[in-house]
């Protein structure tokens, strides 16, 4: 009861924080604005002012390179590192009745908005005034607000529930909000914005005015992925009376038994090289646009429209291409070859330099084969399902701040790579939007190769791992010894536990009693008004349903001979 009241404190307790999920099944409000819409703005955001925008602005409108730019994400990285692991175990410490995860995406929005801002008001100062500004904001934003808003993220699908199907369809959800919508919008709008701002030193008041009304989406987005999603496998431990448990177990003991559990290693494993390869290749797109396919900014803008409109066009509607064929096929399956059909894909384009039409072709084909990684959410839950299965816990925190690390690290890598390169190869700065500029050829080589071979290389090694997970047909099992478990636990404190299934079936049961008795009042006064028999209507709506039933269970028969 202590641990209880302890809960009940502070500014999450009050119910105006109360998340507007109340369904122990998930909802088509918490799918569409909890985890499509809300994370999709963020990522809207985060794409435009942290990614390849962001590289631009320091190269083509502060007019920095050299050394100092190249070397500088990567050793923010490791400050990063540390307040990842930091970010983690308070995650794991918080105990509020909204949950360990979601406090913080509440939070987070308000520190990213204003640390966006701060990323593009560099003063029109000394070098060496703006080389500082340039380290303490880049930290502030991606080692302090991006980070707390990325780990609690990161976590909402495996806290969101433990009905596998439910649970898919949430990661395949959030991971084209996530990924590769926000990039896609990002990359078709921001563009032809550019374009208009232009580049040099005249144009970063129109930069700050333009990412400044971008950081502030993070705002109202967090709101909505703060009110409309709901942890309740949280919920569901509190209940079993495990909430306290958590705080005895260690970081180290975490990391223990996440190094141990061969599926956690290959879902990491492939998230590294995915997270590279992914900030490698859009990082470098209006690069290779701008100077591969075309050899000036307003020539490549039009590139980049055409490479997102129709290069990337399947990434958009992958949700409804990737759940059926993950529902026939398992996700180990779908993953495999389609990480296959994404390096043939990167090989086309790899070979044909400039060449519109295969460029366009070979992207199609990369990015159907793209399709599986909105499956790696989903990944991440069975591998710490089969942790919490083996070890009696949960490495919730510890996973959180690894898969944080790796997104952070990856940027700060993939950034380096590239103004490593734009220094290495002899990379000329326009001066303009319209200046017709012939990069050397080592430098078209390099974006080429960051754009699609390092992508061709990395699905290889992802469809290769694929061959040793097999955790998803293990999952009913583990999740059925879990929910034992924990009923087990219950009892043992003379409590009565209701396991999450039970929940949804008594909680579906009470919603069709219910809509069946509106359904009856509502036929009683129709039948009132008209003059009609009550008795005869209901009849028919029966013999209705009886006919339904009958032709589902022939067409179900039918299926099932052939």
């Amino acid at each position: 009861m202590a641990s209880a009241t302890k809960r009940e404190k502070g500014l999450f307790s009050s119910k105006a924080f109360d998340s507007r999920i109340k369904s122990a099944n998930t909802q088509g409000s918490e799918k569409a604005l909890g985890y499509f819409f809300g994370p999709c703005l963020v990522y809207m955001a985060y794409y435009a002012i942290a990614g390849t925008y962001l590289t631009q602005f320091y190269t083509d409108v502060l007019g920095v390179t050299g050394a100092f730019l190249t070397m500088m994400p990567v050793f923010s990285k490791i400050f990063d590192a540390i307040t990842n692991i930091v970010m983690g175990r308070i995650i794991d410490k918080t105990h509020t009745r909204q949950g360990k995860a979601r406090p913080w995406i509440l939070i987070s929005g308000i520190l990213m908005a204003i640390c966006g801002i701060l990323l593009y008001t560099v003063p029109r100062a000394s070098m060496q005034v703006q080389l500082v500004w340039i380290v303490v904001s880049y930290n502030l934003f991606f080692a302090f607000a991006f980070t707390i808003y990325n780990m609690s993220h990161t976590l909402m699908v495996p806290l969101s529930t433990r009905n596998t199907k439910q649970r898919d369809g949430l990661a395949m959800l959030t991971s084209t909000g996530t990924s590769m919508l926000p990039g896609l919008l990002v990359t078709i709008i921001l563009p032809i914005m550019i374009k208009t701002i232009g580049v040099g030193a005249a144009a970063q008041g129109a930069w700050i005015t333009v990412m400044s009304v971008l950081s502030i989406l993070a705002i109202p987005a967090t709101l909505l992925e703060y009110y409309f999603t709901k942890e309740r496998v949280t919920e569901d431990m509190m209940a079993a009376g495990e909430d306290t448990k958590k705080d005895t177990v260690s970081f180290l003991q975490q990391m223990k038994v996440c190094f141990s559990d061969p599926y956690w290693l290959i879902v990491i494993g492939f998230n590294i090289v995915y997270q590279i390869m992914n900030y490698l290749s859009t990082n470098s797109m209006i690069y290779y646009s701008n100077w591969v396919v075309a050899n000036s900014v307003d020539g490549g803008t039009g590139m980049q429209v055409l490479i997102n409109a129709i290069g990337q066009a399947p990434l958009g509607l992958g949700i409804f291409i990737l759940c059926p064929l993950v529902g026939k096929f398992g996700k180990r399956m779908v993953t495999m070859f389609g990480f296959g059909i994404g390096a043939i894909g990167s090989l086309l384009v790899l070979l044909t330099p400039g060449n519109v039409p295969l460029l366009l072709l070979g992207l199609v084909i990369k990015s159907f084969g793209a399709l599986p990684t909105y499956c790696m959410a989903a990944m991440l839950a069975e591998a710490l399902d089969h942790i919490e299965w083996g070890s009696g816990y949960r490495a919730d925190g510890f996973s959180a701040s690894v898969m944080s690390i790796i997104i952070t690290v990856s940027a700060g890598i993939g950034q380096s790579i590239i103004l490593g390169g734009i220094s290495a190869f002899g990379y000329i700065p326009p001066s303009s939007t319209a200046e017709i500029i012939t990069q050397p050829a080592a430098m078209q080589t390099f974006f080429n190769w960051c754009f699609v071979g390092i992508p061709m290389i990395g699905y290889t090694i992802g469809s290769l791992l694929m061959l040793r997970y097999d955790v998803e047909e293990k999952i009913p099992q583990i999740s059925a010894d879990i929910a034992a478990r924990h009923k087990a636990e219950a009892e043992a404190r003379g409590e009565v536990y209701v396991s999450p299934e039970e929940k949804a079936r008594m909680e579906q049961e009470e919603n069709e009693r219910i809509a069946e008795e509106k359904r009856i009042e509502e036929l009683k006064n129709k039948c009132a008004k008209k003059g009609l028999s009550f008795e005869t209507e209901e009849a028919k709506y029966q013999q209705k349903l009886a006919d339904k039933k009958a032709k589902e269970e022939a067409k179900a028969a039918k299926k099932k001979k052939k």
